[in-house]
């Protein structure tokens, strides 16, 4: 070999390690100014414990602490951090059934707490607790800016001790004392919550009704046990009610969904990279009723998914107000210590590719108007009169002559 190629071969030799070296090099400044970053919070904990006068401090609590700054840098209501507690209570309500509190659903609006609905019959329920009023305060602690989980933590508790809550409705603030009790909470329910008038008209009229307070884990059984049924008594149209509804689990309105949607897309969820994935109807379907649906500006989430997926497929004729217009979802993710994360992964579309996030749905029929901060006799009224006009176009569309479904029996077996 002679010397001029010794040299090009070992200026490759140098241009080559050059660049690994380069590469190892920027790789490790990288990793130094990550391990620079992440001291700081060290710093910040040696501080604490060094020089703080709140001595009572421990390392899981900053820890915590840490973790719930870093999700709320994002500025996002429904992206929190849920300490081992909030996260077992999260997990215990995302089931169903049963529970110890106050018997309300609740969410955010405009950085506060919202009751969504009282459950009737419960604790919250006989203090007069409405949909819309503004949790000021839970025991004493501003909810401003709280983390959902942190405040449904508060409020539950052992059964017969009392949590106190500072409520806004309209202008009135009031001080409520409430005594926990063990809440039985089924997320569907028939006829039997109606008043007895009510329910004799439906049933003269053989129009069935079911109201969904919540989508959980037991949703999907539940719904299918309450239409069954209702199917038994060979209705000629359906009342879904939906108000009030402030969502739950993406999985439990798609089987309810299910049960409407005959094929094609019930919803599609698009990720941080833009890829659709759509959910499909199973082919199962088997309520194929003249139906309206009642919404209201709590009707969010995945009771939105659907309303919207009826709406769009011509299913369903909405009944209301304009819905509240949660177009995002959440995934849950288990940490170490049991802790968890709930970080906003998607935003949802209707099947006709609508995205309703801070837009909510538009109702077909516009009747009522809007619950919060109205007091109980106007929030009953108003109520009353959003059925009533379910009746109504329910009434007016059976009397038109029909042509049978020659495929899509009631009830399949």
């Amino acid at each position: 070999m002679n010397a001029r190629r010794v040299l090009a071969v070992l200026g490759a030799a140098v241009v080559a390690f050059g660049a690994f070296t380069a590469g190892y090099g920027t790789a490790l400044h990288r990793a130094q100014k990550e391990a620079d970053r992440f001291a700081l919070l060290g710093d910040i904990q040696h501080l604490v414990q060094t020089q703080s006068i709140e001595r009572g401090v421990t390392d899981s609590q900053l820890l915590y602490g840490a973790a719930k700054g870093m999700l709320s840098a994002l500025n996002d209501p429904y992206t929190r951090f849920m300490d081992p507690r909030a996260f077992k209570q999260f997990q215990d309500a995302s089931i169903g059934g049963e529970f110890t509190g106050i018997g309300i659903t609740m969410d955010f609006k405009d950085g506060q707490v919202i009751v969504v609905t009282p459950i009737p019959g419960t604790p919250a329920a006989r203090a007069g607790l409405q949909a819309g009023d503004r949790i000021l305060k839970i025991d004493g602690r501003s909810t401003h800016d709280m983390a959902l989980p942190q405040a449904v933590s508060l409020i539950r508790g052992p059964e017969g001790t009392t949590v106190h809550l500072l409520v806004i409705h309209g202008p009135q603030v009031r001080d409520v004392a409430i005594t926990r009790n063990v809440i039985h909470a089924p997320s569907v329910a028939g006829d039997e919550v109606l008043e007895p008038a009510t329910r004799d008209q439906l049933r003269a009229l053989r129009i069935a009704y079911l109201r969904v307070v919540t989508f959980d884990k037991l949703t999907g059984d539940e719904f299918s046990r309450a239409a069954g049924a209702a199917l038994a008594n060979a209705p000629r149209g359906l009342i879904l009610d939906l108000r009030g509804n402030g969502g739950g689990l993406v999985e439990a309105a798609v089987r309810v969904a299910d049960q409407f949607v005959s094929r094609g897309p019930i919803v599609s969820t698009v990720d941080r990279e833009g890829r659709r994935t759509t959910e499909e109807a199973s082919g199962a379907a088997r309520l194929h009723l003249p139906m309206v649906v009642l919404v209201n500006e709590f009707t969010a989430s995945a009771s939105e998914i659907v309303a919207g997926a009826l709406q769009d497929d011509h299913l369903a004729t909405l009944v209301g107000v304009q819905t509240f217009g949660k177009g995002i979802v959440q995934t849950v993710f288990p940490l170490r210590g049991g802790s968890g994360a709930a970080i906003t992964t998607y935003t949802y579309l209707t099947p006709s590719g609508r995205s309703i996030h801070r837009k909510g749905l538009t109702p077909d029929v516009a009747a009522g108007s809007r619950l919060e901060g109205k007091p109980l006799w106007e929030v009953r009224r108003i109520q009353a009169l959003q059925l009533a006009r379910a009746i109504d176009v329910l009434r007016t569309r059976l009397s038109r002559p029909t042509v049978p479904h020659p495929t899509a029996p009631q009830l399949h077996s």
